[in-house]
Parts: C-alpha cells; sequence; structure tokens
C-alpha cells in the first residue's frame, strides 16, 4: 500500500513501528553500537534500601511467528544489571521518527539468549537452599501474558526437583490455591473454595485446602500440571490461554534433618490491555479490580518491609497478602524473597512491557528512577540527546565539576539521590546556594548553567524541528 499523507495519518503507534521496523532496527542497532564503543547508558540507579528483596529482569527471544510477520526485538541489557526499553515513536506530523530509551536497573538481568538453568542459580537457587535449610522462601512472578512468565516458571520448577530431590530421602508436601478476585479456590480438589483464617498468633491457616506427597519430579511435575489445568484462564487477543487470577504454590520440603522449609511460587495475574480482552462484564471488572488491589496491598506490604526499621505491615488489606503473610512475614522463620519480571522485546508490547518493569521495581523503590534519552531519526543525522530533566542524582553528581573550572565540584557531595534532574529544575534561587554552602555567587553558577544547559537544548529542538519542517516541504 503506498504511504501517503492520509495513510500515515490514520496510523496508530503499534502499526507505525511495524510500518518502519527497517527504519527503527537500524536506530535501535545504531544505539547498541554507541553502548558497545562508548561504554554504559546513564542508567537509573536504584534506590538504596534494607529491604530483602531482590528484582530481577528477563526478555524472552522472538518467537518464530513473530520474526515472520516483522517483528523485532525493542530491548537490550547492555549490561549485568541495566536493561533498556526502545520505545518506537512518530512525531505528531505522522512522518518523522524518533525513539524514546526507558534504562531501568535491577539486581540482575538476564537478555534472551540466557537459559533458564543460569536464570535459575542466580534467581531461585538461594531460595532453595533456604528453604532445604528450614527457612521461609518466595519466588514472585510477574509480567505480561506471553511475556515467558510460565516458561520461566517451568524452568525453575524443573531445577527445584533436581535440588531437592537429588538430596535423598527428601519429600515435598504440594499445595496449590488460586485467587481470582477476592475468592480463594483449591486447585488439587475439584476447585474447592478455601476460607483464609487467622488464629490468635497472627498465623494464616488455609482452611478446605488439600496437599499432596511429590516423592520424585514427575510426582511433582503431575501436581503442578493437576494445579495449571484448574486454574481460571480466559481467551485473549495475545494470548488463547491467558491467566486472570494469581497462582499460589506451596512447596513444603521434608527433608531427612527435619528442618522442614517451605517455598512458595507466585504467579501474579497477567494484566492485560483493555483492547486484548474477548469478553468484558461487569464480574470481570470486578475481578480486575481486585487484582490491581491486590498488586497495590503486596507492595504497600513489601515496601514497609524496606523501611529500617520495618514499619508496620498491612498484610490484612488483601487476601493475597493475608496468604503470603506467613511466608514472606514470619515470626518464627527468617524470610527470604525475590521478584522475576519477564518482558516481551515485541513493540506492539512496548507500553505493557514499560509497565511491568516499572511495576516491578516499584515493589521495593519507593520512586523508582527511570534515565531516559530522545534519538531523532533525520536522515545523515542521528543523535542520542539525553535530556537535563531526565539525568539522576549521580549525572548532576558527575556534571558538576566540569563548571567553572571545577569551583563547583566540592558541591557534589550535596546532591542527594532524590535531587535529580526534575527536581533541580524546579529549586529556587535560595536552594542552590544552599547547595553551595551558602555562597550565594557559587549557588547564581549552579542555576545559570542549568538554564543555560535547558536553552541549549531548547534551541537543538527548534533546530531539529526546523530541519523537519523543510525535509516536509521537499
Amino acid at each position: 500500500m503506498a504511504d501517503t499523507v492520509d495513510t500515515r495519518k490514520n496510523l496508530d503507534k503499534r502499526t507505525a513501528r511495524t510500518r518502519y521496523a527497517d527504519i527503527f532496527k537500524g536506530a535501535i542497532a545504531e544505539l547498541r553500537d554507541s553502548y558497545t564503543q562508548h561504554g554504559r547508558h546513564q542508567e537509573a540507579k536504584r534506590s538504596k534500601t534494607s529491604h530483602r528483596i531482590d528484582v530481577y529482569a528477563r526478555v524472552r527471544p522472538l518467537l518464530p511467528h513473530e520474526v515472520a510477520r516483522g517483528e523485532y526485538t525493542t530491548i537490550s541489557c547492555i549490561d549485568e544489571q541495566t536493561m533498556v526499553v526502545h520505545d518506537c515513536m512518530m512525531h505528531a506530523d505522522m512522518i518523522h521518527k524518533y525513539i524514546e530509551t526507558h534504562a531501568h536497573t535491577f539486581t540482575k538481568v538476564f537478555n534472551e539468549d540466557v537459559p533458564t538453568e543460569a536464570v535459575y542459580s542466580s534467581v531461585a537457587k538461594p531460595l532453595v537452599d533456604h528453604a532445604i535449610a528450614g527457612g521461609e522462601s518466595v519466588c514472585m512472578m510477574y509480567g505480561q501474558t506471553g511475556s515467558g512468565k510460565t516458561h520461566t516458571m517451568l524452568g525453575f520448577l524443573k531445577n527445584i526437583a533436581a535440588d531437592v530431590f537429588d538430596e535423598g530421602g527428601s519429600a515435598i508436601i504440594f499445595k496449590a490455591v488460586e485467587l481470582v478476585g477476592s475468592k480463594c479456590v483449591d486447585l488439587l480438589h475439584e476447585r474447592t473454595k478455601v476460607l483464609i483464617c487467622e488464629d490468635d498468633k497472627g498465623e494464616i491457616e488455609l482452611v478446605h485446602s488439600a496437599s499432596k506427597i511429590a516423592a520424585s519430579a514427575d510426582d511433582l511435575f503431575e501436581l503442578f500440571t493437576e494445579a495449571t489445568n484448574n486454574r481460571t484462564t480466559e481467551a485473549t487477543q495475545v494470548n488463547a490461554v491467558s491467566s486472570r487470577s494469581h497462582l499460589i504454590c506451596f512447596l513444603q520440603i521434608e527433608s531427612v534433618e527435619g528442618s522442614n522449609g517451605q517455598l512458595v511460587l507466585l504467579d501474579l495475574a497477567g494484566s492485560e490491555r483493555k483492547e486484548d480482552q474477548v469478553t468484558t462484564d461487569r464480574a470481570r471488572h470486578q475481578e480486575t479490580i481486585e487484582t490491581n488491589m491486590a498488586h497495590l496491598a503486596l507492595k504497600q506490604c513489601l515496601l514497609a518491609m524496606s523501611q529500617d526499621p520495618p514499619s508496620h505491615i498491612p498484610y490484612r488489606n488483601s487476601a493475597l497478602t493475608r496468604i503470603l503473610k506467613n511466608h514472606l512475614w514470619s515470626t518464627t522463620k527468617q524470610s527470604r524473597a525475590a521478584v522475576v519480571v519477564t518482558a516481551s522485546p515485541i513493540p506492539t508490547d512496548t507500553e505493557h512491557t514499560l509497565t511491568s518493569l516499572i511495576h516491578a521495581r516499584a515493589m521495593v523503590e519507593a520512586a523508582p528512577a527511570v534515565s531516559k534519552t530522545i534519538k531523532e531519526i533525520v536522515e545523515g543525522e542521528l543523535n542520542t540527546t539525553p535530556l537535563f530533566k531526565t539525568w539522576s542524582a549521580a549525572q548532576i553528581q558527575a556534571w558538576l565539576p566540569s563548571l567553572k573550572k571545577g569551583a563547583l565540584a566540592k558541591y557534589a557531595i550535596n546532591i542527594k539521590p532524590a535531587y535529580d534532574g526534575a527536581a533541580v529544575l524546579r529549586f529556587p534561587p535560595a536552594r542552590f546556594r544552599m547547595l553551595c554552602g551558602g555562597n550565594a555567587e557559587h549557588g547564581k553558577w549552579f542555576s545559570d548553567a542549568v538554564k543555560a544547559l535547558v536553552a541549549e537544548e531548547k534551541k537543538l529542538d527548534a533546530e531539529r524541528r526546523a530541519r523537519n519542517m523543510a525535509m516536509k516541504r521537499k
């Protein structure tokens, strides 16, 4: 089909990413080359907290049918901790293109070439070892439907079985429940309704939930398959069998030494786009609301854990957090936990991927910082421009020594983690003076330098827009 002005105007962003795939792929390749040649992207620093929960990110490979329809990967893992998402965009004129790159920092990231066994060794094996030793461990899986979450969980289960049963004489008492909205059902006994009860000691008991013994890896897979087959699913435009519930599997490890610990595998409900839902009704809408509230309650509890000392943990705010209370916030055993977020690499899923990454980090970070850069795609000119408003506090600290022949270098220590570019742009003159130890002249130098940098950014942007308009007139 001819690429006329009318057809361009009618393009939505996902269609545009496919139509101009070659252009976007070339620009992304150039970005990746720049990471290799000039070092790391200016990544966002993780907030330093005392939380006991690590957050990992994994991107799946492209699938054959995605390659066949012209999809490409828009995610780059540029070092062991930084994952960047390349958001391929069109300007308002629907002619000129640019890429907005979002950088996220995690405990560790895994690109599409890393096998599940290696992911397990870094993420889940420490949790399994802790459970074998008698502790409480929780592995939380988060991500969009179709992002590789179930594949990763199945791979983990295979390795868990090997680690537990290779010890000899061990057995696993397996239990599985499902939360659909706020309703809890058993997945090993005819979807019996499960009651979430709390005794006078604050311990949670799942009344009417069935437990079965797995004495081998085959037993464990059979029980897990039974549980997943009984799980509530519905079709979406993304996946023919898409979960709309939380799956919680309890693996109580019975060791010969008598140190009976427990590992909980939590598959959090996928969050589907509205347009991906095949059927919608009031009941489904209410379940979606309750699912989102469960995510929020879990985040609130995990953030409360990260306080030093830990603040009150509001685990009673949702059925999900009440179920997890014995395991994440045990009063009798040491608890360990990790979050694994899985990401789809295709441009069609960019919005979902960005949401998944920020939400996973927000489980343990009160205000996750994201570094952004803009790459304008202009014929004969492809430059990456990091905007000051996206700078992290660390970038500002590194920039100060370059001003006034190093006269402001000594004030870099006064730039707190919260003082990122967006915050500094809102500072009044008095705040700049305070950051410079009360020195009014140096405070003005600092303020003027920020204004000059932003003015230069605006000038370059205006020049780019002028070139774009000139090209459009041609």
